[in-house]
């Protein structure tokens, strides 16, 4: 773990999601209004803003060097114009033709083309205001104001509560909205919104989360100073979503991870992440050339660990439904001591001896009269009333073979019985290590039970079943069979990778052609095809045939335009309501690079430290204590999310 350092946190500027025209709403908070070369008023909610518009403005040019947009300003300033360079962090050198005060945009417009000049419509940024209305009409305004509230408690802007302060200035959209606040408070309303701790309930993933998202937002500082703000507060940056998000456990990992970040050559990375890999992660190159890195590479969804069941190495046939229960009864009565026979195992497990053939067994268990009791008999055979019976409480059973089969399908039939009068269970849940080997955390919050040592194993596949030794990751599902305190029997669906157990792993998509069309802007869609793929099977780039021709796209483009969850899929054939259409058959979701959230919580189950998580999705890199920064600082960074 990273030595502590006493390092106060910076102070990060998000951009909330409520522009137009805001509203403070909680009636008689005091705020302290900040107006840089201003006395300091206070005002009481609810507060109400607006927004006055900036100085119009329209782009005449965009250089990459100084001196040629020197050279326009110059020209601007000879034809009578206020020429202005517009500097934004990564762009080009932006010249403006500035209006007059009380100029508008139509009236500047006429001034340019008199003149020979053409260009865009924009405002200079910072020369609007907002204007603030507090409680009793008073009122503040200002290019930029400050809300400190004068009290502790969390702010409220619209139906979001935040930490901090809020910084109200002019948008695009009407009054843009800036929480203020450090950066471990931000990372609060970070952690849970972007890896809930009910879905993720493991400290070690959910720590690695909270190293992720902290390192993201160190790594993009500064990346939008000009616009007064850091990070937005939507997936397109990290989701954040204030207090009402927060909870303990997730608070708990910031305060754990407190100022460590992830660092590759003593520099914090660009920690992109996202839900789940599909088994494995993508190059970041690949999709963003821009983002290419190092430490930014595909790698398998899984970690070193692996879980094991299972003594014998032998591979047993493969059964399907009824092979597997009498394969379950018969080390059932092994460890019962009685003989695998159905009646003797019928005897054990319904405490009764059975009279002969199946009505006998039924008969044993008491079922006839259940299944009058629950109207399912009806003059039905005792077979008949018991399978009815069965299948109502979905422990399903089909009906008797005759012949050489008939003595397997009794003794499943006798391990059906006993699950319905509770003899029998089949405790369900999903593998992880435990203190002596495997531990089956219990669905539905109902606790754990470790593994009993010698433990017969099944693997199932599908619908088949088959005994032998099976090598797994941790999370994968299992059933343990039992009957009373014995426990001979385990079933293991093995997973393979890290994050296959999430819900997100396999998605369809559909289009009929004419949408696909529509939306990709081809006309008459013939097909679609992956023309390359990167070292995880996602697209990298895709053709459309059309009408007119080909036209290609890049993988990350394709995905967009057609809002598909991710780039992993392959192309097939359909029809929708009658229309020719295609169907997008995919694995993932997000973008694949970087750390998988799912995978890091499939790990986290494996045993592996927040560290091993991280190092894991992030090649090379180390976790240290970050010394960047104080609370004076006011960082910024791009809009480009994890």
């Amino acid at each position: 773990m990273p030595e502590r350092a006493d390092v106060r946190p910076p102070l990060v500027r998000v951009l909330l999601q409520a522009q137009g025209q805001p509203v403070l709403p909680e009636p008689g908070r005091r705020y302290a209004c900040v107006v840089v070369g201003a006395p300091t008023v206070v005002l009481r909610g609810p507060i109400a803003a607006r927004a006055l518009p900036g100085r119009a403005a329209f782009q005449v040019g965009a250089f990459g060097n100084e001196a040629n947009a020197t050279a326009l300003v110059a020209r601007l300033r000879e034809a009578g114009f206020v020429g202005a360079v517009l500097r934004f962090p990564g762009a080009l050198l932006r010249v403006a033709a500035v209006g007059n005060d009380g100029e508008d945009t139509p009236a500047l417009a006429g001034r340019l083309r008199n003149a020979g000049f053409s260009g865009q419509a924009t405002t200079v940024p910072g020369s609007g205001e907002v204007v603030l209305e507090g409680e009793g009409g008073a009122t503040v305004r200002g290019p930029s104001v400050l809300l400190v509230p004068l009290d502790p408690d969390p702010v409220r802007v619209g139906a979001k509560a935040v930490r901090g302060e809020i910084e109200l200035r002019p948008g695009t959209a009407g009054v843009a909205v800036i929480n203020v606040l450090n950066l471990e408070a931000y990372l609060r309303g970070v952690v849970p919104a972007e890896m809930g701790p009910r879905a993720f309930p493991l400290l070690e993933a959910l720590n690695a989360q909270a190293v992720a998202a902290r390192t993201y937002a160190v790594a993009h500082l500064g990346d939008h100073a000009a616009q007064g703000y850091d990070l937005c507060d939507s997936p397109a940056c990290q989701a954040y979503e204030g207090v009402d998000a927060e909870r303990p456990l997730t608070d708990r990992a910031v305060r754990e991870t407190d100022g460590e970040v992830i660092t590759y050559q003593g520099r914090p990375i660009d920690a992109m992440y996202h839900s789940t890999c599909a088994g494995h992660t993508e190059d970041a190159g690949a999709l963003f050339p821009s983002r290419a890195a190092p430490y930014l590479k595909g790698v398998p969804c899984r970690g070193e660990r692996t879980l094991a069941a299972g003594a014998s190495s032998v591979r047993g046939p493969w059964l399907g439904s009824v092979g597997r229960l009498a394969a379950v009864g018969r080390r059932l009565a092994e460890a019962l001591g009685c003989a695998a026979d159905p009646h003797s195992l019928a005897a054990r497990l319904a405490g009764v001896q059975p009279g002969p053939g199946v009505a006998g067994i039924v008969a044993a268990f008491a079922v006839p009269a259940t299944a009058a009791t629950l109207h399912v008999a009806h003059g039905k055979t005792a077979e008949d009333a018991a399978l009815d019976l069965l299948r109502l409480f979905r422990l399903p059973l089909p009906p008797s073979p005759g012949g050489s089969g008939q003595a397997a399908w009794e003794v499943a039939l006798a391990v059906r019985l006993g699950q319905l009068v509770g003899t029998v269970q089949a405790h369900a849940g999903r593998l992880v290590p435990g203190p002596s080997g495997l531990r089956l955390i219990l669905e539905g919050d109902a606790g754990s039970r470790d593994i009993p040592r010698g433990e017969s194993v099944l693997e199932r596949r599908g619908e088949r079943w088959r005994a032998g030794a099976i090598e797994f990751a941790a999370g994968s599902r299992a059933t343990l069979w039992c009957a009373g305190e014995a426990c001979p029997v385990l079933e293991v669906e093995a997973l393979e990778d890290a994050d296959a157990g999430s819900a997100w792993t396999w998605w369809v998509r559909e289009f009929p052609l004419d949408e696909l069309g529509s939306r990709l802007g081809v006309k008459g869609v013939r097909a679609v095809t992956v023309t390359r793929r990167g070292v995880s099977g996602r697209a990298l780039s895709v053709s459309v045939s059309g009408q007119g021709g080909s036209k290609e796209f890049g993988g990350m483009a394709f995905r967009r335009a057609l809002d598909l969850p991710d780039t992993l899929f392959v192309v097939s054939p359909s029809r929708n309501a009658g229309r020719p259409a295609l169907r997008f058959l995919g694995r993932g979701w997000g973008h694949g690079v970087g750390m998988c959230q799912n995978g890091a919580y499939g790990l986290a189950r494996g045993g592996a430290t927040y560290v091993e998580i991280l190092k894991t999705y992030y090649t090379g890199v180390e976790v240290t204590r970050w010394q960047g920064g104080n609370d004076e600082q006011r960082p910024g960074t791009g809009e480009r999310g994890p």
